[in-house]
């Protein structure tokens, strides 16, 4: 044997009988679907007889293997990250890549094209052993029509997946991981309860219809000591969604979110009686979604678990509309305007809790008896948009740091005065896109389109008072009702008078 250098990848090519012996790397990869294929053993196996007899050495470093894993996403497939990363490396280890059938290498003909010019651009070829296609012109095209079949396979294989799963959920079937408080049966039995777990889903119910926050009821399990099924702590998001989940009464949902999470729209949802046992009564189900829906403020509001009173953050100053805060004074507690105390508003708003909450609830039987109110319709940001302006605001936070370190920049000398006014200029682009897309995110809250009925918005103001003037509710119960209709509530010192600002939610 004899060695020859190969300058263009600055590496070794090994030379029998004068004839090369390339390096290669070998892709194996398995379906998720139950397609008939070729086990991971029988590939490796072929590719290497192959390899062998076209004069190809494979390392077993260069064997790149993943098990159920689909071929329509790139990004999720480590192992031909793993792959394409090292074909791309300076060491330029291996020229070919091998693959049972062009299927292995991608699903996806868009995804194919790219990872494959990527590697021919170092000089890798991406070789089928079961697929043979001539060179030049002609057998570029024939690459391009298996690979166009591969993935119309694909698509088409996927929907009758989709359409089996369909119909196996609208016939009462659970297709996903039982849920906390379920444990899974097997054989295709339904799940069954799980009997300590089943009690706590239950408690879960009976805090929040006691006026309890997801965080609150979180805290509390998380204080027992109890877990999610991933053995993660409870969050207020989980808590939600146990609330939200009708399986805990019987139900089976499916179809409920897309890629990402995401929640799809309602009418899309498949609902059907499940053959599982239910943990929840339907009729507290029902009751724990119209407290959701009752609860479903617009967000920005501080959560109540953390206030110190249940007016905290809604009880305002009319004079500069900072919110009142409460002072734990021993002698007599009292609100006062957060700003006149720091020397910022110059307006004392300062009155005794026990006078605030008389007045309050005083105001609140007033707007009862007499039908006057302030009030509007609000349609509360869905989860996915919070989560969007909160990434928006994070974006922007940035920009207004990269605003700084150009100017930085060009103080410094190292951009002149045309790149920095050409840097300045893009920046503040982008920043007024992104500003706004945050004030149409923000801008959730709808007038309303027919007077919506007072007696509904009455009954709601009744069913707070009751809590309210209950000994029984503590600081959070109170908290968490009144903000399911209050936004805010002025208090004018000078005149001692209070404007209520209620809102009810659009469903």
């Amino acid at each position: 044997m004899q060695w020859q250098e190969q300058n263009s990848h600055s590496k070794r090519t090994a030379c029998i009988n004068d004839k090369p012996l390339h390096t290669g790397a070998a892709y194996i990869r398995v379906s998720t679907d139950k397609q008939e294929e070729l086990s991971p053993d029988a590939q490796k196996r072929l590719i290497l007889e192959y390899a062998q007899k076209n004069d190809i050495l494979i390392s077993s470093a260069d064997i790149y293997i993943e098990h159920g894993i689909s071929g329509r996403n790139a990004s999720k497939r480590p192992a031909f990250q793993e792959m394409i990363a090292r074909a791309k490396s300076k060491e330029h280890p291996f020229d070919v890549v091998l693959v049972w059938k062009y299927s292995r290498f991608a699903r996806n003909q868009e995804e194919s094209i790219v990872y494959k010019s990527m590697l021919k651009r170092d000089n890798v070829e991406v070789i089928s052993i079961s697929e043979p296609v001539t060179d030049g012109p002609f057998g570029t095209l024939i690459e391009r029509i298996i690979e166009w079949m591969d993935e119309y396979y694909s698509i088409r294989l996927s929907g009758e997946v989709l359409r089996g799963m369909t119909e196996k959920a609208m016939r009462g079937g659970y297709q996903s991981i039982a849920p906390f408080g379920y444990i899974s049966a097997g054989g295709g039995k339904p799940p069954e309860p799980d009997a300590a777990q089943a009690d706590i889903v239950r408690r879960v119910y009976a805090s929040f219809l006691e006026g309890k926050s997801y965080n609150r009821i979180a805290r509390d399990l998380n204080e027992l000591g109890v877990s999610t099924r991933n053995g993660n702590p409870f969050e207020a998001r989980t808590v939600k969604y146990m609330l939200e989940n009708p399986f805990y009464c019987g139900k089976i949902r499916w179809n409920y979110t897309k890629r990402g999470r995401k929640q799809k729209d309602p009418g899309e949802w498949i609902i059907a009686d499940g053959r599982h046992e239910a943990i929840v009564p339907e009729a507290a189900w029902q009751a724990a979604q119209e407290c959701i829906r009752s609860r479903n403020v617009p967000f920005r509001r501080r959560d109540v678990s953390s206030c110190k009173h249940w007016l905290s953050g809604i009880f305002r100053c009319s004079s500069c509309g900072a919110a009142l805060g409460y002072n734990a004074n021993p002698r007599s507690p009292f609100f006062q305007c957060w700003k006149y105390a720091k020397g910022i508003c110059r307006e004392s708003h300062s009155i005794v809790v026990k006078k605030a909450e008389q007045n309050v609830i005083a105001g609140m039987r007033d707007s009862v008896v007499t039908g006057t109110m302030q009030y509007k319709i609000v349609k509360p940001a869905p989860k996915d948009e919070q989560n969007e302006l909160a990434a928006l605001k994070e974006q922007l936070s940035r920009l207004e740091r990269k605003k700084i370190r150009i100017r930085s920049a060009y103080e410094n000398g190292i951009d002149t005065l045309e790149e920095y006014r050409q840097n300045k200029a893009r920046i503040k682009s982008e920043m007024d896109s992104v500003s706004d897309k945050i004030s149409k995110l923000a801008a959730f809250e709808t007038p309303p389109k027919d007077p919506i009925p007072k007696e509904q918005l009455i009954h709601n103001i009744r069913s707070v008072l009751d809590i309210l003037t209950s000994p029984q509710a503590d600081t959070e119960v109170k908290g968490c009702v009144v903000r399911s209709i209050v936004e805010k509530i002025v208090y004018d010192k000078k005149t001692e008078h209070l404007d209520f600002f209620f809102y009810l939610t659009d469903p």
